[in-house]
């Protein structure tokens, strides 16, 4: 809030403000409060916006583009950025393991799993974790703004809720959720409008599949994109085609 209001009404971009903000909230939760001041912590930021730069999906739809040389620069460049983040991560998990840090994702990972842990499935979901956060969050959260700076009136009931409900002293939680129905309204209605990359990341099939009859064999690279079931069968009915191979 302090950043935004030193722009006093003029215009500005809100990415980087929500991409750090929701990061830090994140890396709390990870490596605890100590880390945020941190170098390392900085070093996984950059190394996250340059993940996300440099992510594309074209190779997954044509292999052979990776020998252009602007997409051997992105591969390049996204080798390199997880390698830095993987150090930063590194150094965010030692810092957890110390004596005097609070309890964190690390320490409750690492206790379960228990002292042989999977070292390399703790660096990926932290990655995840790390890129989701300074992407996915932060653009959930610019959409958030946008639809209640043009809808006044829910802004306005929104606010009211969480003023009636949520004392001054302290911020929500998710228990106060069962209270706080407008809400929990509002937030399901922004990610209903606006979906976001997780439904566009391409899976592969680990089994063979049949969906709306098609069959989807094994191994095979799947995009799921937005789909018309009524124009989708209205087809298939006139046509007479039988399931394909997708």
């Amino acid at each position: 809030m302090t950043k935004l209001l030193e722009f006093n009404g003029r215009p500005f971009d809100l990415k980087p403000l929500t991409s750090r903000s929701s990061f830090r909230v994140f890396s709390s939760i990870l490596f605890g409060e100590a880390f945020l001041t941190s170098d390392n912590c900085q070093k996984i930021t950059d190394a996250a916006d340059q993940f996300i730069v440099n992510v594309g999906f074209a190779i997954d739809f044509a292999p052979w583009l990776r020998y252009l040389p602007n997409f051997r620069k992105n591969i390049s460049d996204l080798v390199q950025s997880q390698k830095d983040m993987f150090i930063g991560i590194e150094k965010g998990i030692e810092s957890s393991q110390s004596a005097e840090c609070e309890t964190t994702f690390v320490r409750r990972f690492i206790e379960i799993e228990g002292p042989n842990y999977n070292q390399q499935d703790l660096l990926y979901i932290i990655r995840d974790m790390c890129i989701a956060s300074g992407d996915t969050v932060s653009i959930t959260l610019q959409w958030a703004m946008m639809e209640l700076a043009n809808h006044p009136e829910i802004q306005l009931r929104f606010q009211k809720e969480i003023d009636d409900v949520v004392p001054r002293d302290r911020l929500t939680s998710l228990d106060d959720k069962p209270r706080l129905p407008y809400t929990e309204a509002v937030i399901l209605e922004v990610m209903r409008r606006h979906t976001l990359t997780p439904l566009f990341v391409p899976h592969g099939t680990l089994k063979e599949a049949e969906v709306l009859g098609c069959y989807i064999p094994k191994g095979c690279l799947v995009i799921i994109t937005k789909f018309n079931y009524n124009q989708y069968y209205g087809y298939r009915k006139e046509s007479n085609c039988g399931p394909r191979t997708t």
